[in-house]
């Protein structure tokens, strides 16, 4: 029976060590996100998208959303039918595009989440993004077009050291 417990206590006494590093990685990674969001420097690297009236879809690698600079250069694809779409010579350059972000925003809801909001207007449409990141660096991004469906985003969230 002391054999029992003396096994039983070791194992707890492991397990707590185990889980408080975890939880010092843990607040390791939080505080780089952190970081990265309030410096305005990092890549969202896209895995899928979820247009409005269509299911999930994976999409072709180096999909992503880079915000640098007080600027935000997108290159996702879209799929989703326009409201109120202009047409011409100018061609629609979907969520293609570099344009400077205005009304950038960073909320802290939850300890384990940050939510950054933005807009973006251009030339061809105005865009609202809500980007939801979670602190193990999952990251949705929800996208608004003022003329256009709605579509979202899912992927990770990484400096920009990985462009390189």
């Amino acid at each position: 029976m002391k054999k029992v417990l003396l096994l039983l206590a070791a194992t707890m006494m492991m397990l707590a060590a185990c889980s408080t590093g975890n939880k010092v990685v843990d607040a390791q990674r939080a505080e780089a996100i952190k970081g990265l969001l309030e410096s305005r420097q990092y890549v969202v690297m896209v895995g899928s998208m979820r247009p409005l009236s269509a299911p999930t879809v994976s999409v072709s690698q180096g999909q992503k959303m880079i915000i640098r600079d007080g600027s935000v250069s997108c290159y996702l694809p879209y799929a989703g039918s326009g409201q109120n779409v202009g047409y011409g010579a100018s061609g629609y350059k979907a969520l293609n595009f570099s344009s400077p972000i205005l009304d950038y925003k960073v909320e802290y809801p939850k300890p384990d989440r940050a939510r950054v909001t933005f807009r973006v207007d251009n030339g061809d449409d105005n865009y609202r993004f809500h980007v939801e990141v979670f602190m193990n660096g999952k990251t949705t991004i929800d996208v608004d077009p003022r003329g256009r469906d709605a579509i979202s985003y899912s992927g990770m969230i990484h400096g920009l050291d990985i462009l390189n």
